[in-house]
């Protein structure tokens, strides 16, 4: 859903926001609680072959999830991220290799890298910047205390 590279995407009454930053980056925000986010990640051209891996190298163990024609390759995956995270089964034919994280978390705000490796060539497709704010409802409920507050204060 692109439109003059920024996006929108509303899930659970919560909201995550994509601005492009470049053709290879992008910067995306959601709320901790939402049931998933879409780090998005695609290419026309795929190579014979080919391993598809998504990381983030501030972690001891980058790998967040790995895809092969054989299919997901999760041996070496950072086991935060165990059975939260997807691709889609035919990624490495369609080339949308955007990757579902589900139940994001603080801890999971970073920098994911999307890179394709064939025949020993490796490629960076896309960088996302994920940045996961604390609940929604949270926010709101300190804002609305916050401004009444301040409005209570006002007229005294």
């Amino acid at each position: 859903m692109q439109s003059s590279g920024l996006d929108s995407h509303t899930t659970d009454s919560c909201f995550c926001f994509c601005s492009s930053v470049s053709q290879h980056a992008s910067a995306l925000e959601v709320y901790e609680g939402v049931e998933s986010v879409l780090l998005l990640c695609k290419d026309t051209s795929v190579p014979r072959d080919p391993t598809l891996v998504w990381t983030r190298h501030d972690l001891g163990l980058p790998v967040v999830h790995q895809r092969s024609l054989t299919g997901d390759e999760l041996t070496d995956q950072n086991q935060r991220y165990r059975r939260r995270t997807s691709m889609k089964t035919d990624s490495l034919q369609t080339g949308d290799f955007s990757l579902t994280l589900r139940n994001p978390i603080i801890s999971d705000s970073g920098t994911y890298t999307c890179t394709i490796t064939a025949f020993g060539n490796e490629r960076t497709l896309t960088a996302v910047e994920l940045q996961v704010k604390g609940h929604l409802i949270f926010s709101v409920l300190f804002c609305c205390v916050l401004l009444s507050s301040f409005l209570l204060y006002s007229v005294l």
